[in-house]
């Protein structure tokens, strides 16, 4: 799977900041942005990204409940999701994937080597 377009959904606009330049410089992909699960999910829908990163904890909507609306809508739901989040316990993580995450990225992250990263959990996830 080629990625050209990702969706950063990251209510922290330091950590949007830097992880959109990241994603844009590192990984050569346009990078659109939401501050929340509900924005994002608007954002999913007009713009079907290639690739979903979600933050945990946002206001309005977090990121474990916009996982679950992004997987239950069939226009979205193959879209592969990855959690962006300093949300590290085993517990937070293992529920993050049954959400429907593909893959789980620990804050803080090296802005160096984000893009390679993402790339290794969506081989990962074609392989499993």
């Amino acid at each position: 799977m080629e990625i050209r377009k990702v969706l950063l959904v990251e209510d922290e606009q330091d950590i949007r900041k830097v992880a959109q330049i990241s994603l844009q410089f590192r990984g050569g992909w346009t990078v659109i942005v939401a501050n929340d699960g509900i924005d994002g999910l608007a954002m999913a829908a007009a713009e079907k990204p290639d690739l979903i990163l979600l933050d945990c904890m946002m206001p309005r909507l977090d990121g474990y409940e916009t996982c679950q609306q992004l997987k239950l809508d069939p226009n979205l739901r193959d879209i592969p999701v990855i959690f962006l989040t300093a949300k590290s316990q085993e517990s937070e993580i293992r529920k993050g994937l049954q959400m429907g995450a593909i893959g789980y990225l620990i804050k803080p992250f090296n802005p160096m080597s984000l893009a390679d990263e993402i790339k290794k959990l969506l081989e990962s996830a074609k392989t499993a």
